[in-house]
């Protein structure tokens, strides 16, 4: 979250919480025997969730009704929420807005200021489209608990507004596109805990990028089908992976990742590669404009020295 730091309706029935977390459970532990299943990797190992806390009872209902979000899901997926880090700031309706949080890393950092300053540039002409990173998403209206924070998100109806947090009842609905970069000290939630909520959440589309090297794959990428459960994301014809959310590819690059024009091939450079592509163009245009004076020069002189033999 760090200041100091809807659209797609869950496809889970409310229901009992107890209920739901114990078949959650079930399934989680089911997972990990079946090779094929999108959310194991070989290098996890089975965890069941523990008993689903209490979500407040205070919150309004219209917040659900609103947003199609069954109010459970802060309960069950209790481990995958935020927990913001003292001092923590709140805005007037009392909901975490900063607070100080420590920067992951500094290979976390930039790849996170690469695709945040990277799909900005892409979309600039549109002004609907608002990119984020480390901005709250509160999913319940009420709870201020009901708070999850990637590393980056993209929403296309939701627009460039000044805002302290993404309120999904306050906007068009959840971001369609999440991106979770691994740290030493958050990998296992972003592997485990939080994919589940993404999906019931109604997420279109959810990336992980692996820089530590934890994963078999570094660039994981899910996508939600008709029935609102995550699918693979197949490999693109010319590698890397396809985002049709975002209409892009998302390739490998220098231990890090880069996002691909799929029409023209085209990488988006990050700002600091940009900066030094326009500094090495300007500096070719400055020699090229050299080296023509020196040549009108040279010859000039030499068409003086012609005058002057010819008198």
């Amino acid at each position: 979250m760090a200041r100091r730091q809807s659209g797609n309706v869950a496809h889970r029935a409310g229901g009992n919480l107890a209920s739901a977390a114990t078949a959650q459970s079930s399934m989680l532990n089911a997972w990990p025997p079946k090779q094929g299943h999108l959310w194991y990797f070989r290098t996890m190992r089975s965890r069941s969730l523990p008993a689903p806390s209490r979500v407040d009872t205070r919150r309004e209902e219209s917040g659900a009704a609103r947003t199609g979000i069954p109010a459970s899901l802060a309960g069950v997926h209790a481990r995958a929420l935020y927990q913001p880090v003292p001092p923590v700031g709140c805005d007037d309706d009392g909901y975490p807005c900063e607070d100080n949080k420590p920067v992951e890393s500094t290979v976390h950092d930039e790849l996170c200021a690469y695709a945040k300053a990277a799909l900005r540039v892409r979309y600039a002409a549109r002004r609907e489209v608002l990119v984020a990173s480390n901005l709250g998403v509160f999913f319940e209206r009420g709870n201020r608990r009901a708070l999850v924070c990637p590393d980056m998100f993209v929403s296309f109806a939701a627009g460039r507004g000044d805002r302290s947090s993404y309120k999904v009842w306050e906007e068009v609905g959840v971001p369609e596109f999440v991106l979770e970069l691994l740290s030493a000290n958050t990998w296992r939630r972003d592997v485990e805990v939080k994919p589940p909520l993404y999906e019931a959440l109604g997420v279109r589309e959810f990336w992980i990028f692996d820089p530590l090297g934890r994963l078999s794959d570094p660039m994981i990428g899910r996508c939600l089908d008709a029935s609102g459960t995550y699918r693979p994301v197949s490999a693109a014809r010319g590698g890397g992976w396809r985002s049709n959310v975002l209409g892009l590819d998302l390739v490998l690059h220098a231990g890090g990742f880069r996002f691909r024009d799929p029409a023209t091939g085209e990488i988006l450079p990050d700002v600091v590669e940009a900066a030094a592509q326009r500094d090495e163009a300007a500096a070719q245009r400055d020699k090229e404009a050299a080296a023509r004076q020196a040549a009108e020069a040279r010859v000039a002189e030499l068409e003086a020295l012609l005058g002057q033999s010819l008198e």
